[in-house]
């Protein structure tokens, strides 16, 4: 639910005002890359992808309705501009195509898609506020789908550690961090141990 602040931009933003733009831009830019990497899974078109929408966005701003979500609206000019590179990539079309040579539609809706980049950007600034080496940790672990033999040879600490000290307190961190922002945690944590331990 956008403040009243954030309304008075996306208004401002319909009228076609610059400034106002910028400030939804930085407010939404990580929201927007987290996007083109959940529709894309191409990091090598990330850069691309996202600087293309953030410019037809800038371009077509005055046709945003601030009625609806901006994230909502950014959704689908990030899914657009991923269909024109798919279409300008052979190879990427031979793998990924449909009858017909249709680059096959994702499933999510826009609102799924922009409710899962809000969650992602959520525990990703609630990482961040972990030490660099429990963000590491979190990172290998979760993301990476690294052992705990695995990351123990990486980071140099006792397997020992990081199962009955580390990754708890990394993850109690989290989770308090989480419910401060008003998320629950069984959005991200169905299944807190990940990987095989071993």
């Amino acid at each position: 639910m956008p403040t009243r602040w954030e309304e008075q931009l996306f208004e401002a933003i319909r009228e076609g005002d610059a400034v106002a733009f910028e400030r939804v831009f930085d407010l939404y830019k990580e929201r927007v890359r987290l996007v083109a990497w959940r529709i894309s899974h191409r990091s090598d078109w990330i850069e691309d992808i996202v600087n293309e929408a953030w410019c037809r966005a800038f371009a077509q701003r005055t046709r945003f309705d601030p009625n609806q979500r901006f994230l909502v609206w950014m959704v689908g000019i990030v899914r657009n501009v991923y269909r024109e590179e798919c279409r300008k990539s052979p190879l990427v079309i031979a793998e990924n195509s449909a009858p017909g040579g249709n680059i096959p539609a994702d499933e999510a809706s826009p609102n799924d898609l922009a409710e899962e980049a809000e969650l992602l950007a959520a525990l990703n600034g609630c990482v961040s506020q972990l030490s660099s080496q429990d963000q590491d940790i979190v990172r290998l672990r979760f993301f990476e789908g690294q052992t705990l033999r695995g990351i123990s040879e990486t980071l140099g600490l006792p397997e020992s550690t990081l199962r009955d000290v580390r990754i708890p307190a990394a993850f109690k961190a989290i989770r308090k961090c989480l419910k401060k922002k008003g998320i629950r945690e069984s959005q991200f944590f169905s299944a807190q141990d990940g990987p095989e331990l071993q």
